[in-house]
């Protein structure tokens, strides 16, 4: 018997449909992940990179207080600076509406005696895990 039709069948699509559907139910989820990591890894070098910025500019004037220039952060988070005439404190914080508005590692600090934190993140989450260090 000759087919008529040069198509797929019902099943075909079906198992297609299927096969797709897996595909991204696995896929997503890990796709997702790494760009978070990405974000955060952007993150981190911002902060590191004021954290610099502010350093530069202690050696020269002796205090923090008083630095210019220092950037906002990103469209992921906003970085805000805690200065002091002998100390400062960069916070990160998750922009909301951002796809990082919901992100396990919640918000990141840096210290100028370097110590690194993060606040309001997922409870099994470390500073080591988050900061990629």
């Amino acid at each position: 018997m000759r087919r008529h039709g040069a198509g797929f069948t019902l099943i075909e699509l079906v198992i297609v449909v299927a096969i797709v559907g897996f595909l991204g139910a696995v896929v997503y989820p890990v796709y997702s992940g790494s760009v978070q990591r990405a974000y955060r890894a952007q993150i981190v070098v911002l902060l590191s990179e004021q954290s610099q910025s502010l350093e530069r500019f202690y050696t020269k004037k002796g205090l923090y207080s008083g630095a210019e220039n220092l950037g906002s952060g990103n469209e992921h988070y906003l970085i805000t600076h805690d200065l002091a005439d002998h100390a400062f404190l960069l916070t990160a914080t998750r922009r909301a509406g951002s796809s990082m508005a919901d992100d396990g590692c919640g918000n990141f600090t840096l210290a100028h005696t370097g110590l690194t934190a993060i606040t309001q993140a997922a409870p099994d989450l470390t500073v080591q895990q988050c900061w990629g260090r």
